[in-house]
This record gives C-alpha cells, structure tokens and sequence, in this order.
C-alpha cells in the first residue's frame, strides 16, 4: 500500500481541482476541432502503429448518368479506394511550481484555475498549428504572394471548390490579418449585399471563440497559428472532411503518479514531485496528428502577411 504523504496529498487535491477546469477551457477553445470541416479519424492507442490509416471512396467529380440502349451494357464508372496515412506525434508542455511560490504567490497568479487554463490553451493551440500546417501542402491555390487578401480572392476559393463537385457547407480558416484584410475588401465594396455577419454571443458559445461569423454562406475561423512562410499567410477554404486529424491517449500505468485525463479531450496532465528541489512538476502531453484527406476538398488562401 502507497503511503499518502502531505506532498501527494497536495498534488491529488490540485489534480481534481484542474480537471474540471482543462475539460470546459479545452471544450470552449476547440471551435476549429468542431466546426465540422475536420474529420476525427481516430485514436491510435492499442493499434500496434503511430499511424493511423484512414480510408476513403475516393469519388471524384459526380459522374453524370448516360444514355443506354435498351438491353444494352452499361459501362462500369471508375472508382478508386484511397488511403491517407496521418502520423500521431507528441507535444508536452510543462511548468514547476516551488513549494514557496505556491505558498506566498510571488505576486504571480498561482493557483489551479489559472494553471489549467494555460495547459488547456496552450495544448489547443498546438492542436491548431498542427492542423493549419497542412494547408500549404494543398494542390489547389488562390492569392497572390505579397498582396493582401481581398473578397476576390475568397470567391475564388469557393469557385475552386465548387468546380470540384463540392457540396454541403464551406469552412474557411484564417489568420487574424488575412480576416482583416478580408474585411477592409469588403469594406471598399459598394455593394451593400456583400455584408460579413460577425460572430454573435449565442454563436460564439455554440462554434467556440475562434468563430469570427459568416460571409457568401461561408463560416469563417480565425487562428493565430496559421502558417507563415517566405512573408505570406496560409489561410484555406475547405468542404466537410478536407482534413483529418488522429490523436493518441496513453494508457494509464501502474505507479506512475498523480495524472488527469480530462473526458473528451486529448490532453494529459501528470503531476511529480521533487522533494529534493521542494517543486511540484505539472507536465502536460498531446499526442496528435493531421493531414488532408482528399486534395479537391481543401483550397489554400496564400495572401501577403
């Protein structure tokens, strides 16, 4: 039987107080996770492989029906089963808290509200960068390097999915300046009718706090974490399912000390002591992967950063 000293006693009282917390900050945080344009393929634990393989029809552009004669042979349309392969990796964030600071606060703010809210955001917005990081190995391309995006350049995209076949709703993921740049294009428009709906309170607790609203039928997401490369922003404009991403959740492990699992989320946060140092390690980790599923979903947005 494991002797529960003050120390651990300390750690299980702190773990319970944050589990609560990381679950609700993760749940409000995810908007882009649930706007519906990702796919979830899965969880690799217990698989035997770091990849996760996910498998699809593969449809291509809607093959029209044809004539055919009466009794006549129907010629057999072309369908092709394609895999996307989506490699887990691990991310870890982690603090120490010194039995003086948590003691006296240090003019700091120390306590678990505080502590789960930096894991919790700080793992969804890795969880962002990873999944904004495909976009620039898209096919498909509007903008111009150097030159700010504008409302043509949004049209675009959703031409370019549409020529592909596209239906049902359209997601567009943005950096903050790309979302403004949009904004003052639509701003210069005299055409009244191209009005962009700003997120409202009821939406933002509906489709989290990155939703920034809706334009052409579109919902528009922003994210920080959108890939910056040679001075240009990597933005996109995908239909349901042009991304998929995979996560991995370790499985717990005798001895292994005091940790949370937060319910629905693919963050766990491990707490140890040092005693010799007399801190208190919080370590969080995320295990998570992303890639595009089929290219014809998915339209990169490369506008001047």
């Amino acid at each position: 039987m494991s002797t529960i000293d003050y120390s651990t006693l300390g750690n299980l009282r702190l773990a319970a107080m944050i589990e609560n917390e990381v679950r609700a900050i993760l749940a409000d945080q995810a908007s882009i996770r649930n706007s519906g344009a990702l796919l979830f393929a899965g969880d690799v634990a217990g698989i035997g492989s770091k990849v996760m393989r996910m498998r699809y029809a593969n449809w291509g552009a809607a093959t029209p029906f044809a004539t055919a004669t009466d009794g006549g042979e129907v010629s057999e349309a072309t369908l092709t089963p394609s895999t996307v392969d989506i490699t887990v990796g691990r991310s870890a964030l982690r603090y120490d808290i010194s039995d003086l600071a948590a003691m006296t606060g240090l003019g700091m703010d120390i306590d678990p509200f505080s502590l789960a809210q930096k894991m919790a955001m700080s793992a969804e917005a890795r969880i962002n960068g990873i999944i904004t990081a495909t976009f620039a190995a898209a096919s498909n391309s509007v903008g111009t390097s150097g030159v700010d995006m504008s409302v043509d350049d949004f049209y675009d995209a959703m031409f370019q999915l549409e020529s592909e076949s596209n239906n049902g709703d359209f997601y567009c993921i943005l950096h903050p300046q790309q979302l403004s740049d949009l904004r003052d294009s639509l701003r210069s428009e005299s055409n009244n009718a191209l009005a962009f709906s700003p997120a409202t309170e009821d939406m933002l607790a509906i489709k989290g706090q990155g939703f920034a609203g809706r334009f052409g039928g579109v919902d528009i997401f922003k994210s920080s974490y959108v890939t910056e490369a040679a001075g240009d922003k990597i933005g996109a404009m995908m239909s349901r399912g042009g991304i998929a991403y995979a996560v991995g959740t370790p499985r717990p492990l005798a001895g292994a000390g005091v940790e949370i699992r937060p319910a629905g989320t693919p963050v766990v946060i491990g707490f140890q002591r040092d005693e010799s140092k007399g801190l208190t390690e919080v370590v969080g980790h995320l295990y998570c992967g992303a890639a595009i599923t089929e290219d014809a979903r998915i339209v990169k947005i490369v506008t001047d950063a």
